[in-house]
């Protein structure tokens, strides 16, 4: 493996003619090439399912762009519209790099292993010019401009592989590249892609002489171009964005959805073509792939995919030292090498520095520290909680926490028994419900982070409720009225409710399905409850009459029958009241005042009341008057000292029925 990885690393291919010849690295990138390849094979073969561990190294103000085998990270910083290009060497502070004559604004795009650097340089009159950075003696930069196509007014450098071959576009749009490509190489000089029908601008290029753009890929052994691969149907075709010398590429493609706007990481196989990684929102976007297949991509941050692990948020990666120092990864994508070294934005919540990071692996995640102070208590149920349990609460102890294991094992036993957290299982408290009555148990709860999972908690045993939780709901009956039964006016009702425990709460209800209310008519804490349910204002229909109980546990009970209520009470008269008052001197005078009202308790105008008046001799008047405005007639009685009794005969109205039962029909008064 390593004898076949090394070849392809050393052997380039001559440009355009299939022969290959070696190629001598300068310097020390021999050194740094191999180990970068040592690295490699032993993350494969090791079988580590952690991922890595990053120390932090701040490169000052300003975004990276590119990042080589050897640590050197390119960017640029951004002072109102024009960048100013940087480069730094293993997490050194950046460096200006030196700029072409009358330059306006210039960045650089790329680096190679070697480290030289390519990008872009406008002028004045924002015309780009491809560039080129390499370093001459004593280590210092120099920059020249990389000639152009004939016939070309403008270049744009995106891309430089190992072999120094250089690929961009013909022109920009602003800052972003448009138009069609170019080669470039010291050997052949600039090389119009269009000669091979290439024609989108190139996004990149590896060492086997491979150009991808777009969705097509040129190779430069074949001078054959051809489509990678549309990639899932339910996708827009696949964009590659970067190629390694595998030929696997990191791209992004947008759902084929009117209503969802999502955008999502795809990594694509010579053998098998794209698979799907990672994306679910309408930022996702690549950004690079090294040797291994891992790949640096965005998405409301900074991600990485390592191949063999999975997906990460760069930021969940970094050593606590830097995180508790008020280090966080702010930037929305990621540059990755070889050697799975990362460069991207950070910032620091204590210092206020924010700009390039570079971030290199110090070993592996490790687990996180086993979570303190575990405590259960037994808890019996209650109406408001009604349940049995023991209730756990514990202390994290671990900023690598991602959530948490619980196991509990009956002490007669040794088995221990997974149980079942809220997602995501990062609370700090757990009931269980599941243990049984009496029991005595042990538990213990470990943390799991990224690393995997951490040291078991030191255990806590408790033993259980004794008693066990009542389950029983009341028995309700409903004795009066009966199911079916035919009423009106003021109806009495029973209802009986028992439980083997207590009754806590107990009432008979009505639904009335005209206003959508449930009317409560009585409440009671016993098991006994009578009330009179008022009828008379109802409409005429089928009603369900309801008996309601629950007991000291919260176990309820209902019943419900269907009882028929007579017509409308509104057309009913009634005696609402009886009045007498009495003047005396050698003769009484009584005078009695009857209030009429309706089955609404509105007065009524124009009833007719017939009365009798008993005297104090025994002698008998009837008399008979029309209610007024107020729905009240007066009645007058003269004679001796005693007793005068006002009895009231009818009460009688065109389309009204008098209710003599729930009249008041006497009243009486001595004088």
């Amino acid at each position: 493996m390593f004898s076949d990885l090394f070849r392809a690393r050393l052997v380039r291919i001559d440009e355009f003619t299939g022969k290959s010849k070696k190629f001598k690295f300068r310097g020390g990138v021999w050194l740094k090439t191999v180990a970068a390849f040592v690295f490699l094979i032993l993350v494969a073969n090791s079988g580590a399912a952690a991922p890595p561990n990053y120390q932090l190294q701040f490169l000052g103000n300003g975004s990276p762009a590119a990042i080589n085998n050897n640590g050197i990270v390119v960017g640029a910083r951004l002072s109102g519209n024009n960048y100013t290009p940087l480069v730094s060497a293993n997490g050194a502070a950046w460096q200006m790099l030196p700029l072409l004559p009358g330059a306006m604004s210039c960045f650089p795009t790329d680096v190679n292993d070697a480290g030289v650097i390519v990008g872009v340089s406008f002028d004045t009159q924002w015309n780009p010019s491809a560039v080129r950075w390499r370093t001459g003696k004593g280590g210092a930069y120099a920059i020249e401009t990389l000639p152009r196509v004939a016939g070309h007014t403008s270049s744009y450098a995106l891309a430089i592989n190992n072999l120094g071959q250089v690929v961009g576009s013909r022109s920009s749009l602003g800052y972003s590249p448009t138009g069609t490509g170019w080669l470039y190489s010291d050997a052949l000089g600039a090389v119009d892609l269009t000669t091979y029908n290439f024609w989108v601008y190139p996004r990149t290029l590896n060492d086997n002489g491979i150009i991808i753009g777009g969705q097509e890929r040129l190779n430069l052994n074949t001078g054959q171009v051809d489509v990678i691969g549309a990639g899932p149907s339910n996708y827009n075709p696949v964009g590659g964005v970067a190629i390694n010398n595998n030929g696997q590429i990191a791209g992004t493609a947008s759902l084929r959805s009117s209503s969802l706007n999502i955008v999502s990481l795809f990594r694509y196989e010579p053998a098998s073509g794209w698979t799907y990684l990672t994306g679910t929102s309408r930022y996702t976007a690549a950004y690079s792939i090294n040797e291994n297949g891992d790949i640096g991509y965005g998405e409301l941050g900074a991600g990485i995919y390592l191949e063999g692990l999975g997906v990460y948020g760069v930021g969940s990666l970094l050593n606590a030292i830097y995180t508790n120092q008020g280090w966080t990864i702010t930037g929305s994508g990621a540059y990755i090498n070889d050697l799975r070294s990362v460069a991207t934005i950070g910032r620091n919540s204590v210092t206020g520095e924010t700009g390039g990071v570079l971030l290199t692996v110090i070993g592996q995640l490790p687990p996180p520290t086993a979570p303190a102070n575990l405590t259960g208590v037994a808890h019996p149920g209650t109406r408001m909680e009604p349940f049995n349990s023991i209730n756990l609460s514990w202390q994290n102890t671990s900023s690598l926490m991602r959530s948490f294991e619980l196991q509990r094992r009956d002490v007669t036993t040794s088995n221990w028994v997974n149980l079942s957290l809220i997602p995501p299982g990062s609370g700090i408290t757990h009931i269980d419900t599941t243990v049984g009555v009496a029991v005595t148990c042990e538990y213990r709860v470990r943390a799991v982070g990224l690393g995997g999972p951490g040291p078991w908690s030191e255990s806590v045993t408790v033993t259980s409720p004794t008693t066990p939780l009542d389950q029983t709901p009341p028995t309700v009956a409903i004795l009066n009225p009966v199911d079916g039964a035919n009423v009106s006016g003021i109806v009495p009702a029973t209802a009986t409710a028992t439980d083997n425990v207590a009754i806590e709460h107990f009432e008979i209800s009505f639904w009335n399905q005209y206003t959508g209310q449930e009317v409560i008519l009585g409440t009671t804490v016993n098991g006994q409850l009578t009330i009179n349910w008022d009828t008379r204002g109802l409409t005429a229909a089928t009603y369900r009459l309801r008996a309601f109980a629950y007991d000291t546990m919260g176990n309820w009970t209902t019943k419900d029958i269907n009882v028929n209520v007579g017509g409308t009470t509104t057309n009913l008269l009634r005696v609402n009241s009886i009045t007498l008052s009495a003047t005396a001197r050698n003769t009484v005078f009584v005078f009695g005042r009857v209030n009429i009202r309706d089955g609404n308790n509105e007065m009524v105008r124009g009833a007719t009341v017939t009365g009798q008046w008993t005297l104090p001799s025994g002698q008998t008047e009837i008399d008979t008057a029309t209610t007024g405005a107020s729905g009240n007639v007066t009645f007058m009685a003269e004679g001796r000292r005693g007793t005068f009794t006002l009895r009231i005969l009818n009460v009688t109205r065109s389309g009204y029925t008098f209710d003599m039962t729930n009249s008041v029909m006497t009243a009486s008064i001595t004088r």
